[in-house]
């Protein structure tokens, strides 16, 4: 079929539209507004369409506002009614999404006879036609555990009379690939969208800090932020770190530049705060030549017999060894827990033959090791 100059101007100009990126928020609308560029009509509808499950989701519609009927009833209708329209039989029948008028499969007086489509719908907002097409978004999805859950898109445009010409139906046709790839498009979008979203509320949990190649602070997160602010008493506002931990950025990074084999993570600097410790981090990646601080917050045990039992000692071990930490001598400790120097006495060999060691000196230090609380 031959075009017109001003059809070929208004098809680019659709795809024009089309193809700008959006999401999926965005995009119904775009393509609405678009196709209504060189498909002239009343009222048009995006519809996400379950045609397995006869269920019609919420239309979005344009260009038309009509107080007798609601978006809700109208998707009542469309839900309750749904194979009373010619079109979704087809479909099922066929899987031909192509366009389709209404009055290619029944007749003027045919249409006036059903209850749901034309006296619920058509006739309520003035309309007695409709070219409807189908954008198989579900085919795309190739688990057929998924695919029973994803759902179609109809686009439908509707007229007061039957006006629709075999050009209206040329173009759409033209364009179908097109809104399919275009929604595609806005889907990718908005997977990556959400990706990126996610991947940034990870990085506010964690605390992270961007370095430039000579050791110059280039991104922080607020995350990161707030670390500097309770463990530095930072609050300077420029592109810079507190004095100290810069000093030991400067240290590590010399380390690494007279290593270029280097292959073993940088020490992690470790700073105690009441009961938490701050660890931080650097990691090197040469391949943007820039430098990565991890900042991360540990909630340290509070020491206690109950502690020490986790490394297996008994209980009235953990109690004589605890008591030994805060140098307590046998006959103290006796005295503390209602028994005898001997009994002490034998519960520190215990101690001893458990821990590997030989003195009470050193199975302190070897429980406060093992506890991760003396490095």
């Amino acid at each position: 079929m031959a075009l017109t100059q001003r059809d070929l101007r208004g098809i680019l100009n659709c795809l024009q539209e089309l193809y700008c990126a959006c999401d999926l928020e965005v995009f119904p609308t775009r393509a609405l507004s678009a196709l209504s560029w060189v498909v002239s009509s009343d009222l048009l509808n995006w519809c996400p369409t379950n045609f397995h499950q006869h269920r019609v989701l919420t239309t979005l519609s344009a260009m038309l506002h009509c107080p007798a009927l609601s978006s809700q009833e109208a998707d009542q209708i469309a839900h309750s009614r749904f194979l009373e329209h010619p079109f979704a039989r087809y479909y099922l029948q066929t899987n031909d999404g192509k366009a389709h008028k209404v009055s290619d499969f029944i007749s003027e007086q045919q249409l006036h006879r059903l209850e749901g489509l034309y006296q619920g719908m058509m006739r309520q907002i003035g309309m007695e036609d409709q070219m409807s097409l189908v954008l198989p978004v579900s085919s795309e999805v190739k688990n057929p555990v998924l695919k029973k859950n994803t759902d179609d898109i109809v686009i439908a445009l509707s007229r007061p009379e039957r006006s629709f010409s075999e050009r209206d139906r040329f173009v759409l046709n033209l364009l179908r690939p097109h809104l399919f790839q275009a929604y595609l498009n806005a889907q990718t979008l908005t997977k990556i969208q959400q990706e990126s979203a996610q991947l940034n509320r990870t990085m506010e949990q964690l605390g992270v800090i961007i370095l430039t190649n000579d050791g110059k602070l280039q991104l922080k997160t607020q995350r990161a932020w707030e670390l500097l602010t309770q463990y530095f008493q930072f609050t300077h506002q420029s592109h810079s770190l507190p004095e100290t931990l810069q000093r030991w950025v400067n240290y590590q990074l010399s380390l690494i530049a007279g290593n270029e084999d280097l292959t073993l993570p940088c020490l992690p600097l470790q700073i105690e705060q009441e009961n938490n410790r701050l660890t931080i981090r650097l990691i090197c990646d040469r391949q943007h030549q820039q430098y990565i601080l991890l900042l991360e917050v540990q909630q340290l045990s509070s020491f206690s017999p109950q502690l020490l039992t986790t490394i297996g000692l008994t209980k009235r071990e953990a109690e004589v060894l605890f008591w030994a930490t805060k140098d307590k001598s046998t006959k103290e400790i006796a005295s503390l827990l209602s028994c005898s120097d001997k009994t002490i006495e034998k519960h520190f060999e215990h101690i001893y033959e458990k821990l590997g060691v030989q003195t009470r000196t050193a199975a302190v230090v070897k429980a406060l090791e093992s506890l991760g609380i003396l490095n």
